[in-house]
């Protein structure tokens, strides 16, 4: 290999690297697999258009950009690549600016060391913009579609006014967005719903087994909810849910997910947490919530259960454990946490 730099410090060649990097406009990242710290180049963000250093520094970052009709496409060859069924990680695919449009890039990639167990320990690679080339096939493709349809000629195909179909594009996409929204809130408490918890739960196990990351899940409902709704009316109790999720919320992290299940039945997700860390961060929100007075003189308490997932685990397997778990919580007592 031939050396371009040498130099006489580790110091000096940070110093080097770092310079490099900040100078390159394209973006570039270093993934640590024994951390699970993913260290971005200041080029990738302005690439799309964030404050650099604004995202958290691990692999959540650049998943939670990434098209979501691109991202089944775009797991699936990077699991090939880092399970040596593929030779080559290079992939074409979106990923969301900081407007909330969509940006083409080409990822390149390259594994650089192992574990022992055989799993990636590091890898590095760029993002290089190519969103004017995508542009451009996208309406050439299209033109030809019209033409081969026999829809127009070459003549009224010139005459387009490409803003106003722009515009009307836009407006489309707003309007999928609104009813994609939409279907995945709970009306009343304005969280996720159990379709969207159901999906983001499997996208989470495999995320779990992709990164060797561990993963938790949680149940919990409001201890003698039914007495609340006959004590104060249904009104209220709409109230109390909307209250407890909006508590809830304030007090998890951003890459947590919180669903309502169902009635007064809630679930969580806990990426990266042991079962032994989700005990302790429900047991906060346990604490919280029995502390939090919704209104003059009026209190409740909530019932937990917790799991970790392993790799074995089936979603049913999950759900059988929590519901368990949350059966032993409410057997000894309510207002407590079981764990299996």
């Amino acid at each position: 290999m031939k050396h371009t730099y040498s130099h006489n410090s580790v110091t000096d060649s940070d110093f080097t690297l770092n310079a490099i990097l900040d100078l390159i406009v394209e973006g570039t990242w270093d993934w640590n697999g024994e951390t699970g710290h993913v260290t971005r180049s200041p080029g990738w963000y302005r690439m799309l258009g964030y404050e650099v250093g604004i995202f958290q520094e691990n692999v959540f970052t650049w998943e939670n950009i990434i098209h979501p009709d691109d991202y089944k496409r775009v797991m699936a060859h990077f699991e090939q690549y880092i399970t040596g069924k593929s030779t080559q990680y290079l992939i074409e695919y979106r990923c969301r600016k900081s407007d909330g449009s969509y940006l083409w890039i080409v990822d390149r990639a390259k594994i650089l060391a192992y574990k022992d167990d055989g799993t990636v320990s590091r890898m590095v690679g760029a993002h290089h913009n190519i969103d004017n080339k995508k542009r451009a096939e996208e309406e050439v493709s299209k033109l030809n579609k019209l033409l081969q349809q026999g829809n127009m000629s070459l003549d009224n195909l010139i005459k387009i006014n490409a803003k106003e179909l722009e515009k009307k594009n836009q407006e489309l996409e707003e309007k999928i967005k609104e009813v994609a929204l939409l279907s995945d809130i709970d009306p009343l408490t304005s969280i996720a719903n159990r379709r969207s918890f159901e999906r983001e739960l499997s996208k989470e196990v495999l995320r779990s087994r992709r990164y060797h990351h561990p993963l938790s899940l949680a149940i919990f409902d409001i201890d003698l909810f039914k007495n609340i709704n006959d004590s104060y009316g249904h009104k209220k109790g709409d109230l109390i849910l909307q209250k407890l999720c909006q508590l809830i919320s304030a007090n998890i992290r951003e890459l947590d997910c919180f669903a309502r299940w169902g009635g007064e039945e809630f679930v969580l997700i806990f990426p990266e947490l042991t079962l032994e860390k989700a005990l302790i961060a429900t047991e906060k929100l346990r604490t919280t919530i029995s502390r939090y007075e919704i209104e003059p003189n009026l209190f409740i308490t909530c019932s937990f259960g917790v799991t970790e997932c392993t790799d074995e685990d089936t979603i049913e397997d999950l759900f059988q454990r929590i519901d368990e778990s949350l059966y032993q919580a409410k057997s000894k007592g309510r207002n407590r946490i079981g764990s299996l």
